[in-house]
């Protein structure tokens, strides 16, 4: 009895190392695959958002192109998987697309801030004796706001216009290989 005690001390210890040890590199898999599965559809979105843009001719001022950028903050997941070339190419993409953000948040701000001329803000309100009438105030849009904007505009066409879609390319099938690798229980 006194053996048994002895030889199955070791052996459970060593089981529930290994089983530890398993789970660990199970969740690291788990944790990297997940990471590509958002990574792709991020990839997939600003291509689409830009696509459609390019059809339409504006970004929905509302929308971001990367609501979060999962590729800046997991990187390192990928580093042993992908070649420098692939690393440059989505990092390259993934710059290019939170300019894009960048642009069309001035742009929106600017919007948002813009003064509207009273003209072509007239309506015309039934009287309400409940409700005093609110004198006109004379607004403008000023000329450097019209500017920004104009230039902004160039930009963000010229950026849309050149960015290279990566969908297809050997990078993005590599993390669509680890966004399938599934892990398999050994027992």
């Amino acid at each position: 009895m006194e053996t048994l005690k002895i030889i199955s001390s070791p052996i459970v210890t060593l089981f529930v190392g290994g089983l530890a040890i398993y789970l660990y590199y199970k969740q690291k898999i788990e944790n990297k695959r997940d990471a590509a599965k958002l990574i792709l559809q991020e990839i997939r979105y600003a291509e689409q958002q830009i696509r459609s843009f390019r059809d339409s001719g504006s970004y929905p001022l509302s929308t971001k192109l990367l609501p979060t950028n999962n590729w800046h903050n997991k990187i390192n997941l990928f580093i042993k998987d992908l070649n420098e070339s692939e690393i440059d190419l989505i990092s390259r993409f993934y710059s290019t697309a939170s300019y894009i953000d960048t642009l069309v948040n001035k742009i929106s701000d600017q919007k948002n801030n813009s003064v509207i001329p009273v003209a072509a803000t007239q309506v015309s309100v039934p009287f309400s004796p409940q409700q005093p009438p609110v004198p006109g105030v004379p607004l403008a849009i000023p000329i450097g706001l019209q500017t920004f904007e104009f230039v902004s505009q160039t930009i963000l066409l010229e950026i849309s216009n050149k960015v290279e879609f990566i969908n297809n390319t050997a990078a993005i099938e590599k993390l669509r290989n680890i966004a399938r690798n599934k892990v398999k229980w050994i027992f």
